[in-house]
């Protein structure tokens, strides 16, 4: 792990998420249901051209670590590590549009030409509910203008996977449900135009 000091902290607040308690009636029964208010996101699946590839991060991540700390069935697996579509929250006054493109330039180095929309998902439905909106590009080296690797600290490696080795490669990683979506989505609309 790249990261130094980690340690838990309480706090009071946060711009990020926001706890709830609601209380109510059902069934002559009095109930409370704790959950989280979070933002709305963003992801783009991307596929480069000339590469033949699926473009992905791989991303350290606090919940799932601290998860997998607490679980002894992870100990075999790179602790806190996701392979995930290029993603990001909502929390600028842009379109969705914009706010893909930038998280692609800050997280991949690439900034794509035209985005499609696939589709919305909605996530959490117990802990806390976020929509998701789903994206798709396909890129070339001519839409590279950085490095990528994220911002405000994040360590962002980008990875490139054939579509050929998708299901091979996917068999043992950490990753969500929309990383699969994702990739079926892509067999089923986009293959006979890109291969």
């Amino acid at each position: 792990m790249a990261f130094k000091n980690l340690k838990e902290i309480s706090f009071d607040y946060s711009e990020y998420i926001k706890p709830k308690r609601f209380t109510y009636e059902s069934n002559n029964r009095y109930c409370t249901w704790d959950f989280i208010e979070v933002k709305d996101s963003v992801s783009v699946l991307l596929y480069h051209q000339e590469f033949k590839s699926f473009v992905f991060v791989r991303q350290f991540r606090i919940p799932l670590w601290y998860h997998q700390i607490h679980h002894k069935n992870y100990q075999n697996q790179e602790i806190g590590y996701t392979i995930e579509l290029c993603s990001g929250l909502i929390d600028k006054n842009l379109s969705l549009e914009q706010i893909a493109k930038e998280e692609c330039i800050e997280e991949v180095g690439y900034c794509p030409k035209k985005l499609e929309k696939i589709k919305d998902f909605y996530t959490g439905f117990g802990s806390g509910v976020s929509k998701q909106s789903l994206y798709f590009a396909a890129i070339n080296e001519n839409d590279r203008i950085s490095d990528g690797g994220g911002i405000d600290g994040e360590q962002i490696e980008v990875i490139f996977v054939k579509i050929e080795e998708y299901e091979k490669f996917s068999q043992n990683i950490i990753c969500n449900p929309l990383l699969d979506f994702s990739y079926l989505w892509f067999l089923k609309e986009k293959k006979d135009f890109y291969l």
